[in-house]
């Protein structure tokens, strides 16, 4: 063997090394991140009607459980989105059969934008409209 195959066999067993410990840590993160553990963190329920501080609020502590936990981006879709109540669930159940019969991939930050979208955005533009016109 010469040089040039002994760095190439050298750079691919690296290789796969580095993917073995890959998915070892992604393993770890999982084992670390289920279901009863992220429960035992008291995450909130979302409310029930249109509170952008509340919307806001829930999205933060929930987003802090997560963090702790080092979920993964999965699982931070099933568990956040576990923790809706009532309205925001029926919401929610729509939007994502629509996405699932579309084909569409669904991920918390797409969660985190139509959530905010639908229970924080709106209510805060109002008010702050509102505010503006009552300055002039």
């Amino acid at each position: 063997m010469d040089g040039r195959n002994d760095a190439a066999i050298a750079a691919a067993l690296k290789a796969m090394a580095q993917t073995m410990q890959n998915q070892l840590n992604a393993a770890r993160n999982e084992a670390n991140c289920n279901l009863n553990t992220f429960q035992r963190e008291n995450p909130p329920t979302s409310k029930d009607r249109h509170d952008p501080d509340g919307a806001h609020a829930w999205l933060k502590e929930i987003d802090r459980i997560f963090q702790l936990l080092d979920c993964s981006a999965k699982q931070k879709v099933w568990y956040g989105t576990h923790m809706l109540a009532k309205e925001a669930k029926d919401w929610w159940l729509s939007i994502r059969q629509r996405l699932e019969a579309a084909g569409e991939v669904i991920t918390w930050v797409f969660f985190n934008r139509e959530f905010l979208r639908k229970y924080f955005l709106e209510d805060v533009q109002g008010k702050k409209e509102i505010k503006f016109l009552e300055l002039k």
